[in-house]
């Protein structure tokens, strides 16, 4: 008996989705994503790619859970949980297997995105690896130099770990010693503290940080740091 039209087309879709064994093949390539609100004043929020919720209820100073993300360009649209008010949106292009952060910054009405890639490798015994992300919105008219040191050291002789880090913007990761834990900034190419903070425990050894430096709630100083693990023993 002969076929109707759809009766083939939808023989050729059953072809496409099995191999030869009859088993479906698997997803394409696919990436791991996860969201940072460091938006000041914003309460949750929420990331959809397509329509498509990604990750939602992410509030000020918190990580969302990581999930996967296709390994091609991924169009990202942050809103407001309460109102779907939008902030903003960004394009992840992603390569298969890779993490990724991406960083919301600044405030609702003037929304600042940021996308990184994270380093999953450990660092060597007795050292930890860090980045940081400048989010201070209320320090954006300039570069920031950063220092992370022993509680005692005097930074007036010692280059700055991460240079002028302009607003917005991601420094490199490096290495850094586990008795490290005070972090001073500074005005680009100065020795002048706006920010000087002691964190409360050591960095776990071989362990893979990002250090963000945003507003504190609601915008303003003093400046507020969020610690994201980008990789933990």
């Amino acid at each position: 008996m002969r076929r109707t039209p759809l009766l083939a087309s939808a023989a050729v879709l059953l072809v496409a989705a099995c191999d030869p064994t009859g088993n479906v093949q698997p997803a394409g390539p696919t990436a791991s994503y996860r969201f940072v609100n460091a938006v000041a004043d914003a309460g949750g929020l929420v990331v959809r790619k397509n329509g498509s919720v990604l990750v939602s209820g992410i509030t000020f100073g918190s990580v969302s859970s990581r999930v996967t993300v296709g390994a091609d360009a991924n169009i990202l649209v942050v809103s407001r949980n309460s109102d779907d008010f939008l902030l903003g949106s960004d394009t992840l292009v992603a390569t298969e297997g890779r993490k990724y952060t991406m960083f919301g910054l600044g405030t609702v009405s003037n929304f600042k995105s940021l996308i990184a890639t994270d380093d999953t490798v450990f660092a060597p015994a007795g050292t930890f690896k860090v980045r940081f992300v400048h989010g201070v919105k209320d320090q954006s008219a300039f570069g920031l130099d950063l220092y992370l040191t022993a509680t005692g050291t005097d930074i007036s002789g010692v280059t700055p770990q991460v240079a002028s880090l302009q607003y917005g913007a991601v420094s490199t990761y490096f290495q850094n010693d586990t008795a490290a834990r005070r972090l001073r900034v500074t005005p680009a190419g100065t020795t002048t503290i706006l920010l000087d903070t002691t964190f409360a425990a050591t960095f776990a050894d071989s362990q893979v940080v990002t250090v963000v430096a945003s507003d504190k709630v609601n915008g303003g100083p003093p400046a507020k740091f969020t610690v994201v693990i980008d990789r933990t023993p």
